[in-house]
């Protein structure tokens, strides 16, 4: 059958199997369904069985807890009578606290259930008690959390303690363990009228004892417990104990409805499942349980039910095995016909299957007799060959390939060969649009049981595409080598277990090893155990931030010579996402590091020069300035002279302000002038500044209008430092003001962060292109540059003051004159002060 052909389906023998398969299906069917309603009949009788225990047990229990309920409200009403009879006789006469003893014994006596009696007033003092106690006082809020009793009789929870005084000295925090008592609490008044407070220790064990005698003939694990109706525990008898005093809200007895007595089950309780009853005592607040565990009502069903259940198996087991043997002996009839046509069914759906795989497979599979000839191929041979896989019957695959290749496919071929294993060889084809393609060829010997050769069973792959990709990686790998053989900066590849996988000759130049000392080891197999560690170290922290880290350290190389190095790793990632390595760029930073240096001492330098140069200038300034001043007044006579000495003044005034400014940018510079900051409004600053610049204003009929707005603009600043920029601008902006005109000083917070104070002028202005250069030393606008005074520094110095404190000063362009920003930040930005510009 070739593997293009459809196999038939195999549907012939389906009727028939299916006649066979309901025969035996009605045997099981009619058996099971006997079997099932003699076993339906069976469970609805244990069934019935189970719930006439199960209310058996329930009334059991149900007359046990009224029992108990009766025992317990007969030892409640006898001491309830006992309290009102001394009730009545402290209020029929006066008695001492002797007598009241000996009378309180002499009832404890007839109530053999009760500890103790005592005689307290309302704080908790023991007034008489029996036996004698010492003088002690009891927390009546602890003892009787419901408040003192009135004429009625008070039951309140179990507290621990044989007596008052051992009660009364246990902490309220300890544990309630060991023996207790039930107090009984009555108000009464004595014969003077005072209200005092009649108490009874009920011993919980007395009621236990006849709980335990109760239940002897119980099953094992049934339980009696005596409640308060809040769910306090008072006593107990079984074989699960619990903490008397417990609070058990949380039984389900207090999730039912309250009734006066009732029974449940079976209910989950924290010992399994039990059946329930309760009595609620019709004079006191007290309820009487009885719990029986579930399991003990069905282990006593299943052993009544043993017998007939017995008998019963026997019989469905007699059923059931006749029941098998007819359905066996129908199911035999059906197996071979099911086999047979499961075995039709399988030949074909593998038929089926190898043909749709053979169309599938983008590989050339093919299968040769023992000449190589060709039996069976895919339709892949429609691509290979150019023809219909259907006429490959009968050719030799040598004959599709290439000339310079078919001496290896036919060698694939030769029985004599020695290779029994896989046989592989490369050939080239032609592809359909004229090109070369290349196929990788294997093929395995079919050989029968007696050893001779049957045939052969081969694929071929087209692997042209992956000998390109091949090709351009090996190219790509080549071109990266080249690249880091030749950059000038030493670089390393370093993979995850810290290993070195890569480095280039400028490395090996700068740490003085050669690529064979270093590839495959780490870093502490070749450095100092020092740098080893701190090598580690940042490789680590890259690997957990995942950023790039860049540091210093100082080289000791192996000649002795030591270099500074600034390294940079970056963590390589995988195309998943996981990192695959570690990349590592190292730079000589020694020659950038010294130039630093030197000028930095360079700038130092210049600055110290500056300084000193203008105290040394000062000096002699100052007598030319007294003797041309001292020339002008003198020579009033003479007007030439008079001129000369006018002239020599104003060009050493000019020189005396030129000093000033550099010796004033020195300051500024080498940190000489320190600067002091405080919390200032700055329009209380302008407003200064402005008064002190009237005269000049006056001088030249100007207008000066201000605009500081209404709110504080509070900013952290120095004051004379401030107001010396200000003072620059605005001398500036009257310099250069034509006469009779106006400048405006406007200052607003444009946002949160920051303060702006603007000045404009209706001046010559400033070019566009000069609006920096006029920041710049000994530089001025063009259009200003006309012999009317000015050093060029003023602007200089004023930037380095406001660059020291986090602010700006820029010129703006204006259509007419020149507009100047002053920027700094508010004083709730600045969490420290600025440092002094450096």
């Amino acid at each position: 059958m070739s593997p293009h052909d459809t196999p038939p389906p195999a549907t012939a023998t389906r009727p028939r199997a299916g006649l066979l398969h309901q025969a035996s299906s009605r045997v099981l069917a009619g058996g099971l369904a006997l079997l099932l309603a003699i076993l339906g009949s069976a469970l609805a009788l244990v069934w019935r069985e189970l719930e006439h225990a199960r209310q058996r047990d329930s009334q059991h229990l149900q007359l046990l807890a009224d029992v108990l309920d009766a025992q317990a409200s007969q030892v409640f009403d006898s001491s309830r009578l006992a309290l009102d009879s001394l009730a009545h006789g402290l209020q029929q006469s006066a008695l001492t606290l002797e007598r009241w003893e000996t009378l309180l014994d002499y009832h404890l006596q007839s109530l053999p259930y009760v500890r103790s009696l005592a005689l307290l007033d309302l704080k908790g003092n023991v007034l008489a008690s029996t036996p004698a106690a010492e003088a002690v006082r009891i927390d009546l809020q602890r003892l009787l959390p419901a408040g003192v009793a009135d004429e009625r009789m008070l039951v309140a929870p179990w507290a621990p303690g044989r007596s008052l005084s051992e009660y009364a000295r246990r902490a309220p925090s300890s544990p309630a363990a060991g023996a207790g008592f039930i107090p009984l609490a009555r108000g009464a008044r004595t014969a003077q009228g005072q209200p005092v407070l009649l108490l009874a220790l009920l011993n919980p064990d007395a009621l236990a004892i006849y709980q335990r005698q109760l239940l002897d003939a119980s099953p094992p694990g049934t339980q009696a417990l005596l409640l308060l109706e809040d769910g306090t525990l008072l006593s107990q008898a079984g074989d699960t104990p619990q903490p008397l005093g417990t609070n058990l809200r949380l039984h389900p007895l207090f999730t039912q409805p309250p009734s006066h007595k009732g029974r449940l089950g079976p209910l989950p309780t924290p010992h399994g499942d039990s059946l329930l009853a309760w009595r609620r005592a019709a004079s006191h607040p007290l309820v009487s349980v009885v719990e029986q565990p579930y399991a003990a009502t069905v282990q006593h069903w299943r052993h009544q039910l043993r017998g007939p259940l017995a008998f019963m198996a026997l019989g469905l087991l007699l059923l059931a095995a006749m029941t098998t043997i007819a359905w066996r002996n129908a199911r035999a009839r059906e197996q071979a016909q099911r086999e047979r046509d499961e075995a039709v069914h399988a030949t074909a759906r593998r038929e089926q299957e190898l043909s749709l795989l053979f169309k599938s497979v983008q590989e050339l599979i093919f299968r040769t007799d023992a000449h190589g000839a060709i039996r069976l191929v895919n339709a892949r041979w429609q691509e290979l060959a150019q023809q219909p896989p259907e006429l490959a019957r009968g050719r030799q695959l040598h004959e599709v390939v290439l000339p310079d290749s078919r001496e290896a496919v036919a060698a694939l071929f030769r029985p004599g060969s020695a290779a029994e294993g896989v046989r592989t060889a490369q050939a080239l084809v032609p592809g359909p649009g004229g090109e070369t393609r290349t196929l990788d060829i294997s093929v395995v010997p079919l050989r029968d049981r007696a050893g001779r050769l049957r045939g052969f069973a081969g694929s071929a792959m087209d692997v042209t595409a992956l000998l390109a990709a091949q090709q351009r990686l090996h190219e790509q790998l080549d071109l990266t080598r080249q690249l880091l053989d030749a950059n000038p900066l030493p670089i390393g590849l370093v993979d995850m277990q810290g290993r070195f996988l890569s480095i280039n000759p400028a490395w090996e130049e700068l740490m003085g090893l050669r690529r064979e000392q270093v590839l495959g080891l780490r870093s502490v197999d070749f450095l100092p155990l020092q740098e080893a560690q701190a090598w580690d170290a940042h490789n680590d922290e890259l690997l957990h931030t995942g950023e790039p880290v860049r540091y210093q350290e100082r080289l000791q190389r192996p000649d002795g010579s030591a270099r500074h190095v600034q390294v940079t790793k970056v963590c390589l990632r995988a195309p998943s996402g996981k990192p695959s390595g570690v990349l590592v760029v190292k730079m000589d930073i020694t020659d950038f590091l010294a130039a630093c240096t030197l000028a930095q001492r360079a700038a130092h330098t210049q600055r110290e020069f500056v300084a000193n140069i203008s105290h040394e200038l000062r000096t002699p300034l100052q007598s030319i300035l007294g003797f041309s001043e001292l020339g002008v007044a003198r020579a009033s006579a003479h007007a030439k002279l008079a001129g000369m000495f006018e002239t020599i003044h104003g060009a050493g005034q000019r020189m005396l302000a030129l000093v000033n400014d550099l010796l004033d940018l020195a300051k500024i510079e080498s940190n000489i002038g320190a600067f002091h900051f405080q919390r200032h409004d700055v329009r209380d600053i302008a407003e200064a500044v402005a008064a002190e610049l009237q005269p000049q204003l006056q001088g030249r009929q100007l207008q000066l209008r201000l605009q500081l707005g209404s709110e504080p603009l509070q900013a952290k600043i120095d004051p004379a430092r401030f107001a010396q920029v200000l003072r620059n601008v605005l001398a500036n902006a009257i310099k250069f003001s034509p006469p009779g005109g106006a400048i405006d000083l406007d200052a607003s917070q444009p946002d949160p962060i920051s303060i702006r104070l603007s000045v404009r002028d209706h001046g010559p202005g400033i070019p566009p292109a000069e609006l920096e250069n006029i920041f710049q030393a000994f530089e001025q606008s063009s259009l200003t540059r006309d012999g009317s005074g000015g050093t060029g520094l003023g602007l200089t110095i004023c930037r380095k003051i406001m660059a020291s404190h986090g602010g700006h000063i820029a010129a703006a362009p204006a259509p007419d004159g020149a507009l100047f920003h002053i920027t700094l930040p508010t004083a709730e930005h600045i969490n420290t002060m600025p440092a002094p510009l450096q």
